[in-house]
């Protein structure tokens, strides 16, 4: 079966990559297949189910869709990362935006996160960075090369701030992240710009999961699901690892304050979907909303506004804002807010290693305020939870 987004898109460009949905147990005879329409494999992720084609022409799609043990063939949508530069006029340190979320209060009472791993799928990290040192670092990115610096620095202050170490910068900041999480961050955007491929996405995610991460964070999207949440690949594999009881954070996007701009996966009813306020609770005029098409989106809202956090040394983001200092920098979108809520996720699972998506959100159903299409329920905290 093609995805009807796929099918209304297939002559749309002379060839275009794919995605290939399969039986898991039946990758031989798929992959044998294929090879033997002598089409080049980007890459597979067997335990999941796909494989991603290389650009190919209408023509062969339709062959590879009549191949026997094809579910679904899907196309490989390009993602980027929700972050917006600011010009860092005022500074919201991690230190300080964690607070929102009481995070300081679970770490006075014991629950620091470093028994959950937190899971990154971006840019990748600066692994020497004082923040981010120790954290495990792997890439899906497939090409032209298997990348996996972040030369970006999106990743990095991610990271730096759902999970990074107390560090004083020569600035005079202190920056924290809101858990002490072992971080595994996978790279797989890139290409300078910070974009990757629906495949490259779903790989990071098979790897968060097999490296152990309870929490993933995915500050990521795109603007189209394709075909709906129920046929969406990433969609499907956010559901996929809810019901194995991992947490999946997403940004909701920043394509306020038009309605019904959620992005995808955002859009999954089993992710934790993030909105973007600023340091009074304010939402951000760029936070994606919901509406008539996602009256459930978002779920909650978190610190996005001006975010003073750790980032890559020498990156694009790092470079864009001198004043903060070498590896720092203060950046806004719902790619900052996310990760807030991450850590805090990380947070509730060591307390409860059995919490799942639906409690958190059935808990901000009732201490939250009433839920709408800006903020979701609002900010997540600690008491919240108790």
């Amino acid at each position: 079966m093609l995805n009807p987004y796929l099918e209304k898109r297939l002559f749309a460009l002379p060839v275009q990559p794919i995605l290939v949905e399969f039986d898991p147990k039946e990758i031989a005879a798929v992959i044998t297949q294929i090879t033997g329409l002598s089409l080049p494999i980007m890459e597979t992720i067997p335990a999941f189910g796909f494989a991603a084609i290389t650009p190919i022409s209408p023509e062969m799609i339709r062959r590879v869709n009549a191949l026997p043990g094809v579910r679904m063939v899907h196309a490989n949508q390009t993602k980027t990362i929700f972050q917006l530069p600011t010009s860092g006029e005022e500074w919201f340190p991690t230190s300080e935006s964690r607070n929102m979320l009481e995070a300081e209060e679970a770490i006075k009472q014991g629950f620091t996160g470093e028994a959950v791993k937190v899971g990154v799928v971006d840019t990748g990290l600066d692994a020497t960075h004082p923040q981010l040192q120790g954290a495990e670092w792997y890439s899906t990115i497939s090409w032209p090369a298997r990348e996996v610096l972040d030369e970006n620095g999106h990743g990095s202050h991610v990271s730096s701030t759902a999970a990074g170490k107390l560090h004083h910068t020569p600035q005079g900041v202190t920056v924290e992240g809101v858990s002490r999480s072992p971080l595994v961050s996978v790279k797989c955007l890139g290409r300078g710009i910070g974009t990757g491929f629906t495949s490259e996405v779903i790989n990071a995610m098979a790897v968060c999961y097999d490296k152990g991460a309870r929490v993933i964070n995915m500050s990521l999207g795109s603007e189209e699901c394709q075909g709906g949440c129920e046929i969406c690949p990433e969609c499907r594999m956010v559901a996929t690892l809810a019901q194995r009881g991992i947490i999946i954070v997403v940004a909701a996007g920043n394509s306020g304050p038009q309605e019904d701009s959620i992005g995808c996966p955002g859009c999954s009813p089993d992710a934790l979907s993030v909105a973007a306020v600023d340091r009074n609770g304010e939402v951000a005029a760029f936070s994606s909303r919901g509406g008539d098409e996602f009256p459930l989106k978002p779920d909650v809202a978190a610190p996005g506004v001006n975010i003073y956090s750790g980032t890559s040394r020498g990156s694009v983001i790092d470079v864009q804002e001198l004043a903060a200092g070498v590896g720092f920098a203060s950046i806004s979108g719902t790619s900052m807010s996310t990760p807030h809520v991450a850590g805090l996720c990380a947070l509730l699972k060591q307390k409860d290693p059995q919490i799942t998506t639906s409690q958190i959100k059935q808990t901000m159903a009732t201490k939250g305020h009433s839920k709408d299409t800006i903020t979701g329920w609002g900010i997540p905290k600690w008491s919240y939870f108790a």
